[in-house]
C-alpha cells in the first residue's frame, strides 16, 4: 500500500537467497528521507533503493520490448551479443599531406599498398546538415509532386486502385530531399521518421496476456532487431552546361532550320530566282546573293550544328553519372565518342541508350553533309534554247522537297534535344577540362583503387576489370555507387563491342593517312579535268552536286583527323617531359570551331594550329565546289575556250562563251578566284595531314587517352593527386592559378608511385625515365620486384 506521501512502505530487508514464496513476487524497494539516504551513514556499499530481488527475473520483459517510453525508461546498453567492430584505420597523414622525411614516406607506401588512400586523398564526405522527414515535409513547397496543399490544377491520375509511385512517401522524401540539398548548396542528410502506428487496434486491448517465457526463449529477440531510422544523403546537384548546350543556343539552331525550310519552299514557289542574259551583267550583291550565300548559309549551319554535338558527346558520360544510382562503367567512364567513326557515332550511342548523343549526331551529320550538297545540287542553270536568250536560276522540286524535309526533321531532333538536356541535370560545377579536371574529380572517393595494376592495361582489360562496377557522380566528385547490385546480364552486356587496342587513333597512322592524302591529291586532279576536258565536262551539268560531296567528304575525314590531334596534344607535350603546369589543364577538344587555331597560334602549338585552320579552309572548299556546278572551264581559257563545247562544235554554248567570255553562272573573275581557291585549299590541306604524319604517326601512349577510364589508369598513383585535394569545386582559371602557385613540371613516363612501386603515367617531375612504346621500365630498373601480372 502506498502512502499519502506517495513514498513506499517499509519493509523488512530480503534473504540473501531466492525466496519461494508467493509474497517475494510482491514486494518493494524502500525508498529512505532525509539524512538516512545519505551515502555516508550507509554501512553497505549498495544502494538500497536499488536493491533487486532475485526471483523476479525469471519473469522479467526482455530489454527493449517496452511498448512506450517512460519517465523511468533506463539508457541504451552496449549489448553483450553484438558484433564487436574493430575500430576503422586512421590516417593520420590525410592531416599532414604528401609525406615529409623518410619514415612517413615508407609508411605512406605501406598504406597505399594495402589499398588505404594517403594524403587527403579518398577522404569522403561529410554531411552539412542534419534535418527529420518531419522537418522537410514542414518546409516543402508545394508542388503538383509534393502534397501539402489543395490545388485547383487538374489531375491526370488514372483511376486505378494502384497509387502512383511518384506520389509514396519514399520517392516525395527524396524529392525533398534532393530540392533542399539544391537550394541550400550542401549536402544534407535526412532521419526518414515513420509515422507512429497504434498496433492495439490490431492486436487488441492491453489486458490481452503475454507469454513472457515464450519472449524470452526467442533468442533472436536482442536490441538490434528494433527498426532503426533510415538515413539518406543528397547531395547538391550541380547543372553547369556550356552556352551551346542551353535552351537559348538550341533553340536558335531550331528556328533557323524552320527558317530555311520555309525559305526554301519560297523560293520553289517563286519560280525564277535571278535572269540575266550573261552573269557579268548582275551587280556585285546579285551575284552574291545566288551564288554563294545560299551555300554559305548552309555551311554554317552545319557549323553551328557541330559546336553543339561536340560538347554533348564531351559531357554525355558525366549526365549519366549524375543519374539517380549512377550508370554502368561501360555506360559513363569508360564510353569513347571521341574517336568512333561518324557515321556510326548514332547507332553506338542507341545502343547505349544515350538519347541526346544519337539526336545530335544524327541532326549534325545531316546538317554538315546533306544540307550543303543538297542545296547545291537544288540550284539549277535554265539556259535559254537560242544565245540571245536570257537565262534564269530555278530551284529543282524534288531536291528542294527533300532538302526541306531534312530541315524539318532537324528542327524536330532540335526539339527533342532541347527537353532531353533541359530534363537531366550535369552534376558540373563547372567544365572538366583536361587531366587536372578529371583528377580534382576523382580525389575524394576510393575511385582511384579500382585502377590498380591498370597503368599500361589494353582498353579490354579495363572493361573487364570495370564492367562490374557501377558509378556515380556526388557533389562534382566521381565516385563508386555499390547500393544497386549488379546483374550478371548487366556485367556481360558490351563484352560482344570490339575495342581499339592500337594505342595510337586510327586517322592518326599511316594506314589511314596515305589513302587519305592520297585521296586528296586525286581531288585537286579531278577538278581540272571536270572542268577542262571535253568528255567529263558534262558532269558539271548532269550531277552538280558531284564535286560538292567529294568536298564534303574530305571536311568529314579532316574533322577526324582534327578530334585526334586536339586530343592526344596534351600528352603529347607531357611525353617531352618538365611540361609547364598549364598542359594539365589543356583541352582543345572543347574549344569552338575557329577559335581552337587562335588559342593554338597564341599557346605555341603551331601544328595544332595548322591542323584547326585547315578546318576551316575545309568548309570553304565545300563553298568553292559548289560554284563549279553546271561551268565549263574550257570558256574561261584564253581566247574564250578553245575547242568544242560539250554539245558539239559550232553550239550555242560555245557562241556563247565566245561572245560573253562566261559561262552560266560564272564570271570570268569568280570562276578562276575559285578554283584557284579550292587547288589551294587542297594542296595546303596536302602540306598540312603530310607534316601531322611526319611528327604524330608514332605511338607515345600505353592506350589511347579517349575515354575518363584512361586517364584514371594514368594518374591513379600519381604523387600530384596530393596537389588536387579540395579542388573539385574549382573552375579552369582557379585550377590554373592554384598549379601555377605549385610550381610544379610534369611529364608522362615511368615514376614511383605512392605506393613505392613503378608505374606508367602523369606524375610530377622528375620521373625515373620516359615512356617508349613497347619497353618496360619496370623490368630494367626493378627486375626483382616485377609483378607479372603486368
Amino acid at each position: 500500500m502506498f502512502r499519502s506521501s506517495q513514498s513506499y512502505e517499509p519493509i523488512s530487508i530480503p534473504n540473501v537467497g531466492p525466496s519461494k514464496s508467493t509474497r517475494a513476487s510482491r514486494r518493494f524497494s524502500s525508498r529512505r528521507t532525509g539524512s538516512s539516504s545519505s551515502l555516508l551513514n550507509t554501512k553497505h556499499g549498495t544502494i538500497h533503493e536499488e536493491e533487486i530481488d532475485m526471483s523476479l527475473l525469471g519473469a522479467a520483459m526482455p530489454m527493449g520490448m517496452a511498448s512506450h517510453k517512460t519517465a523511468y525508461a533506463s539508457v541504451d546498453e552496449e549489448d553483450p551479443e553484438a558484433t564487436v567492430l574493430s575500430p576503422m584505420g586512421f590516417d593520420v597523414s590525410s592531416f599532414l599531406g604528401p609525406p615529409q622525411n623518410e619514415q612517413q614516406l615508407r609508411e605512406v607506401n605501406r598504406q597505399e599498398a594495402a589499398g588505404i588512400l594517403t594524403g587527403g586523398l579518398g577522404a569522403g564526405w561529410k554531411p552539412d546538415t542534419t534535418i527529420r522527414s518531419t522537418d522537410l515535409y514542414a518546409n516543402a513547397p508545394v508542388t503538383p509532386k509534393t502534397p501539402g496543399g489543395l490545388s485547383r490544377g487538374m489531375s491526370f491520375r488514372s483511376p486505378s486502385f494502384k497509387r502512383n509511385p511518384g506520389l509514396t512517401r519514399k520517392q516525395t522524401v527524396r524529392e525533398l530531399g534532393q530540392i533542399e540539398a539544391n537550394k541550400r548548396g550542401e549536402i544534407i542528410e535526412v532521419i526518414v521518421e515513420e509515422p507512429t502506428v497504434d498496433i492495439s487496434s490490431f492486436a487488441g486491448d492491453s489486458s490481452a496476456s503475454i507469454n513472457f517465457d515464450q519472449i524470452e526463449n526467442q533468442t533472436g529477440t536482442r536490441k538490434n532487431t528494433i527498426p532503426i531510422a533510415t538515413v539518406e544523403v543528397f547531395y547538391p546537384q550541380d547543372n553547369w552546361k556550356p552556352f551551346s548546350m542551353r535552351w537559348p543556343y538550341i533553340s536558335g539552331l531550331i528556328v533557323i532550320s524552320v527558317v530555311l525550310a520555309g525559305a526554301q519552299e519560297y523560293l520553289l514557289q517563286r519560280g525564277a530566282i535571278v535572269t540575266f542574259a550573261s552573269a557579268q551583267e548582275l551587280s556585285t550583291w546579285s551575284y552574291f546573293t545566288f551564288k554563294y550565300l545560299p551555300t554559305l548559309v548552309a555551311v554554317s549551319f552545319g557549323v553551328l550544328w557541330q559546336v553543339t554535338d561536340f560538347e554533348v558527346k564531351r559531357l554525355e558520360a558525366y549526365y549519366q553519372l549524375s543519374r539517380q544510382g549512377g550508370a554502368l562503367a561501360a555506360e559513363s567512364i569508360n564510353v569513347d565518342y571521341i574517336t568512333f567513326f561518324n557515321f556510326l557515332r548514332p547507332i553506338r550511342a542507341l545502343t547505349y541508350k544515350h538519347y541526346a548523343v544519337a539526336v545530335s549526331s544524327l541532326a549534325t551529320l545531316m546538317a554538315v553533309s546533306l544540307v550543303p550538297t543538297l542545296q547545291a545540287a537544288s540550284i539549277e542553270l535554265k539556259q535559254g534554247e537560242k544565245p540571245d536568250e536570257e537565262q534564269e536560276i530555278v530551284i529543282n522540286a524534288i531536291l528542294s522537297r527533300v532538302l526541306s524535309g531534312i530541315l524539318v526533321l532537324i528542327a524536330g531532333l532540335g526539339s527533342f534535344l532541347v527537353w532531353q538536356l533541359g530534363s537531366r541535370p550535369s552534376g558540373l560545377v563547372a567544365d572538366v577540362k583536361g587531366i587536372a579536371g578529371i583528377a580534382a574529380m576523382a580525389n575524394r572517393s576510393h575511385i582511384l583503387m579500382d585502377f590498380k595494376n591498370m597503368d599500361t592495361a589494353t582498353p579490354e582489360l579495363i572493361h573487364q576489370t570495370l564492367k562490374s562496377h557501377r558509378y556515380s557522380l556526388r557533389n562534382s566528385s566521381l565516385a563508386p555507387e555499390d547500393k544497386v547490385p549488379l546483374t550478371q546480364e548487366e556485367k556481360d552486356k558490351y563484352d560482344q563491342q570490339t575495342r581499339q587496342e592500337n594505342p595510337h587513333p586510327l586517322m592518326l597512322r599511316l594506314v589511314a593517312g596515305i589513302p587519305f592524302i592520297i585521296g586528296m591529291f586525286l581531288f585537286m586532279i579531278v577538278i581540272p579535268i571536270i572542268l577542262f576536258v571535253h568528255a567529263a565536262n558534262p558532269l558539271t551539268t548532269k550531277v552538280p552536286w558531284f564535286l560538292t560531296a567529294l568536298a564534303v567528304c574530305i571536311k568529314l575525314a579532316w574533322g577526324t583527323l582534327e578530334t585526334d590531334v586536339r586530343m592526344i596534344e596534351p600528352f603529347y607535350i607531357l611525353s617531352k617531359r618538365h611540361a609547364s603546369p598549364k598542359v594539365l589543364t589543356l583541352d582543345y577538344t572543347g574549344m569552338a570551331f575557329g577559335w581552337m587555331p587562335i588559342r593554338a597560334f597564341a599557346n605555341g602549338h603551331f601544328l595544332v594550329g595548322l591542323v584547326g585552320l585547315g578546318s576551316v579552309f575545309a568548309e570553304i572548299l565545300t563553298i568553292c565546289s559548289t560554284s563549279f556546278a553546271n561551268v565549263s572551264g574550257m570558256n574561261f581559257t584564253k581566247g574564250g575556250g578553245p575547242g568544242p563545247g560539250p554539245e558539239g562544235p559550232d553550239s550555242d554554248h560555245d557562241r556563247r562563251a565566245t561572245n560573253d567570255a562566261d559561262s552560266g553562272e560564272e564570271t570570268f573573275l569568280s570562276f578562276w578566284l575559285s578554283f584557284s581557291l579550292a587547288i589551294f585549299i587542297i594542296t595546303f590541306l596536302c602540306l598540312v595531314a603530310a607534316l601531322v604524319y611526319s611528327r604524330r604517326r608514332h605511338p607515345f601512349l600505353p592506350r589511347q587517352p579517349n575515354t575518363i577510364a584512361s586517364i584514371l589508369a594514368f594518374i591513379h598513383q600519381s604523387k600530384m593527386l596530393y596537389d588536387f585535394v579540395g579542388t573539385e569545386k574549382m573552375n579552369n582559371d582557379e585550377m590554373v592559378r592554384k598549379l601555377a602557385n605549385v610550381g610544379k613540371t610534369y611529364g608522362l613516363g615511368w615514376f614511383v608511385g605512392r605506393d613505392g612501386e613503378m608505374h606508367c603515367g602523369i606524375d610530377e617531375e622528375e620521373l625515373v625515365s620516359a615512356y617508349k612504346h613497347g619497353d618496360d621500365a619496370r623490368k630494367a630498373s626493378r627486375p626483382w620486384d616485377f609483378n607479372e601480372f603486368y
